[in-house]
């Protein structure tokens, strides 16, 4: 299994809404592999992801995950799925390295290459403030 990026342990979040739900995943389509991608294909990449989720009937919220400073921020979504394996497939179809899981205000980190989920903070702690 790959080593996860550092900078995805310091990830933060800005969500859409402020009653989140008891546990979710967050996802993106953006920049895949890892690899910065131009605006425009991450856009197309993102909108493929929400009309994936639709068809399944995966109920969603936006997401925003990004640095600490907001240099860097790339769109997502919260998707309320039953288990992380879930979240896992859908990443890793969208070329991922990783996607979290947030259970009872913890979020955790899981590589879509699989292994166990790491302990990635809390999800209070972890609201972005830009």
């Amino acid at each position: 299994m790959a080593r996860l990026k550092a900078p995805y342990y310091r990830a933060v979040f800005k969500c859409a809404r402020e009653k989140i739900p008891a546990r979710f995943a967050v996802v993106t389509a953006h920049n895949p592999l890892g690899r910065e991608a131009p605006a425009a294909q991450n856009l197309r990449r993102d909108a493929a992801l929400r009309r994936r989720l639709d068809a399944f009937k995966i109920r969603r919220f936006r997401v925003t995950g990004g640095s600490p400073d907001g240099r860097h921020r790339e769109a997502g979504w919260g998707i309320v799925v039953d288990s992380p394996a879930k979240a896992r497939a859908l990443a890793a179809q969208f070329e991922q390295d990783a996607y979290y899981w947030v259970c009872a205000g913890r979020i955790y980190l899981g590589s879509c290459a699989g292994g166990a989920l790491k302990r990635a903070g809390s999800w209070n702690a972890r609201r972005a403030r830009w």
